[in-house]
C-alpha cells in the first residue's frame, strides 16, 4: 500500500510554479487548479477522443474550400477584385515581402491544416484502439505548433477588412468566407472538447499494453506539499508526465527532460531584447503604401487607428490599438517584469506575475491581426493605376516583433520565480 501511495504516477506538478500535488482526477467539464498559483494542472471532457474524430473530420472538409474559393468581391467605380488566402501570400512574396509571406503562410494556411491532419490521424487511431509508435510523436508535435496556427485572428481581420471597406465599396460575399468562418469554429471547438491528459493516458496505456512497475520516491506520503524538484523529480512540459531527475527522456512522449527550461533567462532576454529593437521601426515606419492614381500616400499602424475613430468606428480603432500596439508592448514589458522576478528578493506578487505570464501566452498571436489585414487589402484593393494597396516596411519589422515575443514567451520558466521565492524565504526562516 505505501509502494502504491508514494507512485509518481499518484502525484503531478504545476508547470507554473512547480507544487508536487496529488493527482485528482477532476469531474467531466471541470478542471483542477493549483492553490499556490493559480495555474490549470488538468481539464476534463467527456468523449473527448469521439467528439475530436467527429471535429477534425469536420475541419478537414471545410478546409479546402476556405483557403481556396474566394472569401468576398471588392466592387468600386466599375472595378472588380476578389480575394482569398493563397492570393495575399504570393502579393507578399512577389513583392519581396519574403518573412512576412512565411508567417501569413505558416499561421494561416500550412499549419491549420497540419493540425487538423495530426489531431485527425491521432483521434482516428485511438478511436479504433491502435497504438502505433508514432502516436505519442504526432501527439507532441501537435502539442508544440497549436499556438502558432492563428486562423481565429484571420477571422478577426476578415471583419475589420470588411468594416474599413464597405463604406467605400461593394462588398459580395461568397461560400469560401462561410466555409473558413466555420472552419475557425471548428478548431476553436478541438480545443475546447480535447483532454490532454486522458489523450496521454491512453496512449501510454495502449502502447504499453500490460501494466508496467510504477516508479517510486522517498518522502512524498509525508510532505506532499513541496516542490518536484525538491523531492528529486521533474515534470515534462509537454505531457506533463512526472519522471526522476536522474532521466533525460520522457517515458511516455519521448521528448526531453529538463528540470528547468535550458536557459531561460538569457534567452528570454535575448529575444525581448530583439523585440524592443524591431518595435520602434515596427511603429514609426509606414506600414501600408496606398496608391491613388499613382500617388502613394504611406501610413503608419497609428496613422490607421487614427482613420478608424476618425470615421466613426470605434471599436476597430480600439480593437487595432490593442493588438498592434498595445499587446507587443504589454508583452515586451510584462516579460521584462517577470525577468527581473527571477532574482532571489523579487518574491512580491508571484501569484500575479505567474497569471500575467500566462496572459501574455494567450495574447502572443492576436498581434498578427494587422498584418491579416493588410494581406487582404493588397488583394481586394489592386485597381491598377487608380486605386492599390500595398505592404510597407514596418510589415515585416512587425512580424519580427510577434515572432520573437512569442517565442520570449516559450523559453521562459515561470517556476524559476518560485524558485527564487522558495530559497529566499527557506534562507530567511534558517
Amino acid at each position: 500500500m505505501k509502494s502504491q501511495k508514494n507512485s509518481l504516477d499518484n502525484f503531478t506538478a504545476c508547470e507554473g510554479c512547480d507544487l508536487l500535488l496529488p493527482a485528482v482526477e477532476a469531474p467531466p467539464s471541470h478542471s483542477t487548479v493549483c492553490p499556490r498559483c493559480g495555474t490549470t494542472i488538468s481539464r476534463r471532457s467527456t468523449h473527448s477522443i469521439a467528439k475530436t474524430l467527429a471535429l477534425s473530420i469536420t475541419g478537414l472538409f471545410l478546409y479546402f474550400p476556405a483557403v481556396l474559393l474566394p472569401l468576398m468581391t471588392l466592387e468600386s467605380f466599375g472595378f472588380k477584385e476578389s480575394a482569398n488566402i493563397i492570393e495575399s501570400i504570393v502579393i507578399f512574396y512577389t513583392n519581396d515581402y519574403y518573412f512576412v509571406a512565411f508567417m501569413v503562410l505558416f499561421s494561416a494556411l500550412i499549419l491549420p491544416l497540419v493540425l487538423l491532419s495530426l489531431i485527425f490521424t491521432l483521434s482516428l487511431n485511438l478511436r479504433f484502439k491502435r497504438y502505433p509508435l508514432y502516436l505519442a510523436r504526432l501527439f507532441r508535435t501537435y502539442l508544440k505548433l497549436e499556438e502558432w496556427a492563428m486562423v481565429e485572428v484571420y477571422l478577426l481581420g476578415i471583419m475589420i477588412t470588411i468594416i474599413k471597406m464597405m463604406g467605400h465599396s461593394e462588398i459580395h460575399y461568397h461560400i469560401g468566407i462561410l466555409c473558413f468562418s466555420l472552419l475557425v469554429l471548428v478548431s476553436l471547438a478541438i480545443t475546447t472538447v480535447i483532454d490532454k491528459d486522458f489523450f496521454w493516458e491512453t496512449i501510454e496505456r495502449g502502447g504499453k499494453g500490460k501494466h508496467q512497475p510504477q516508479m517510486k520516491f522517498p518522502g512524498a506520503d509525508k510532505e506532499p506539499f513541496v516542490t518536484a524538484a525538491e523531492r528529486g523529480i521533474q515534470l515534462c512540459h509537454t505531457c506533463h508526465k512526472l519522471s526522476l531527475s536522474s532521466s533525460t527522456t520522457c517515458p511516455r512522449c519521448g521528448d526531453s527532460l529538463h528540470s528547468r527550461k535550458p536557459q531561460s533567462v538569457s534567452r528570454t532576454w535575448a529575444l525581448v531584447m530583439t523585440s524592443v529593437v524591431f518595435f520602434i521601426p515596427a511603429n514609426i515606419m509606414p506600414i501600408m503604401r496606398v496608391d491613388f492614381l499613382g500617388v502613394p500616400d504611406r501610413s503608419t499602424i497609428l496613422d490607421g487607428i487614427i482613420y478608424f475613430f476618425h470615421s466613426g468606428s470605434y471599436a476597430i480603432g480600439l480593437i487595432i490599438f490593442t493588438a498592434s500596439i498595445l499587446v507587443p508592448l504589454f508583452k515586451i514589458v510584462g516579460l521584462t517584469i517577470l525577468l527581473l522576478s527571477t532574482h532571489p528578493r523579487s518574491t512580491r506578487y508571484l501569484r500575479q506575475k505567474t497569471a500575467m505570464f500566462r496572459f501574455i501566452s494567450f495574447i502572443g498571436r492576436w498581434s498578427m491581426l494587422d498584418i491579416f489585414v493588410i494581406a487582404l487589402l493588397t488583394v481586394l484593393v489592386d485597381f491598377g493605376f487608380f486605386s492599390s494597396i500595398h505592404a510597407a516596411p514596418a510589415a515585416t519589422y512587425f512580424c519580427f516583433v510577434v515572432a520573437a515575443t512569442m517565442c520570449a514567451a516559450i523559453t521562459f520558466d515561470p517556476r524559476i520565480m518560485w524558485d527564487k521565492y522558495t530559497h529566499y524565504t527557506k534562507t530567511a526562516h534558517d
